[in-house]
């Protein structure tokens, strides 16, 4: 049996990506969500599993599925994630906590898991963000979690190509979700910049099966992760308020 595994599943860039899998000819769908079933019906026969990802543990029944059905993983897709904006006195501990367990931990334990389940031409794709390509100020954990995510991606990308699996880290901008949207006093240029769900799924699909790395869905993030390259971070840091 073949499946894919979608975190972040009830909604934005994971939800986009599950309605493309839907068409994929996969057996099944196993969506983990939050607390909500998402508003759309599947052709595909999907399974749901909903969790809170800041709980110990949270993947215990998928687990347990995994084991007592031995599918092939053929597509992991990471999605699940979260961040507040402000500065390290304002925010708190709790939510400082939150984003590295989200962004790190759980996309760190379930791929660990899946792993296990996956073969030759098994795909996995985790949603960072170009916001992990260098470090912002009244913004810093969640960028430096999705630095993680990226360097984490890269790292087992290449680990797994003996085993000819695939992996993706894709890095978008600002994304029209519920995300940004609930984000507090947020920078004018980010909101002109904002690009569709819809679209950055296509795109990570697209990367993925071609096998790439790093997936920048615009040009604005292309040039993002070439000044990260070259210029010094001292300087890029002085044009943050």
């Amino acid at each position: 049996m073949n499946i894919a595994v979608i975190n972040g599943a009830s909604r934005g860039i994971g939800l986009e990506i599950a309605k493309l899998l839907d068409g994929e000819g996969l057996d099944e769908l196993w969506l983990i969500c939050g607390k909500n079933t998402p508003s759309y019906e599947f052709k595909t026969s999907t399974r749901f599993f909903y969790t809170d990802l800041c709980e110990k543990s949270p993947y215990n029944e998928i687990c347990l599925a995994l084991s007592n059905q031995s599918p092939c993983i053929k597509y992991l897709v990471c999605s699940a994630g979260i961040g507040y904006n402000g500065s390290i006195d304002d925010i708190s501990l709790e939510n400082i906590e939150n984003t590295v367990i989200v962004n790190c931990s759980s996309l760190s334990t379930l791929t660990k898991i899946a792993t296990s389940f996956m073969k030759e031409g098994s795909k996995i794709i985790h949603i960072a963000s170009g916001a992990g390509f260098l470090p912002q100020p009244y913004f810093a954990t969640y960028s430096a979690s999705k630095t993680y995510v990226i360097h984490f991606s890269r790292a087992i990308g290449r680990e797994l190509a003996k085993r000819k699996i695939s992996v993706t880290a894709v890095c978008p901008g600002p994304v029209d979700t519920d995300f940004f949207a609930n984000l507090e006093n947020v920078a004018e240029y980010k909101k002109k910049h904002l690009i569709g769900a819809k679209k950055v799924a296509c795109g990570a699909i697209k990367a993925s099966k071609k096998n790439k790395r790093i997936y920048c869905p615009t040009i604005s993030m292309k040039l993002v992760h070439l000044a990260s390259k070259l210029l010094p971070i001292n300087l890029i840091l002085k044009f943050y308020k």
